[in-house]
């Protein structure tokens, strides 16, 4: 079967909460849409301080996974059926290794386009002891200046 591919245009909002503090950022990148086997993929690329990083996101009806790859190497594993699940952060400071706990999750894709929307809410726990709460938001919409 072949892939579709689209090129999109994501927005990325994420919520930090760790202790008293609250931190909110927004960045907007260019991607790649695809479904296959009912699965559906976003592939995008950011630039941040610490350097490049590569991310894929893979929505199936029974999972949500994300991996980024580059200065910060993360996999978020999460079950819809359960809550936790772990998850592994590397960067220059090391390896280590969480526990997450899904919090809530929603996604509302188009049928016939590459647009839609997946938010979802997350706890990170270190040796059962709570270390933040996340959320994100992806917006993705086709780039119309693409060609595919």
């Amino acid at each position: 079967m072949v892939k579709e591919r689209k090129s999109v245009r994501i927005q990325i909002t994420n919520l930090v909460r760790q202790m008293d503090a609250l931190e909110k950022t927004e960045i907007t990148v260019p991607g790649v849409f695809y479904r296959d086997e009912g699965n559906i993929y976003l592939q995008y690329e950011e630039q941040q301080v610490e350097g490049k990083i590569r991310s894929v996101l893979k929505v199936s009806e029974t999972e949500l996974l994300l991996l980024r790859n580059g200065a910060v190497n993360m996999r978020l594993h999460f079950f819809k059926d359960k809550s936790r699940s772990t998850a592994s952060v590397e960067s220059g400071a090391g390896k280590f290794l969480f526990e997450s706990e899904l919090v809530g999750y929603s996604e509302a894709f188009s049928q016939d386009a590459a647009q839609g929307e997946v938010a979802f809410q997350y706890d990170l726990l270190s040796a059962g002891t709570y270390v933040g709460s996340y959320d994100v938001t992806m917006r993705i919409e086709e780039d119309p200046n693409e060609f595919n």
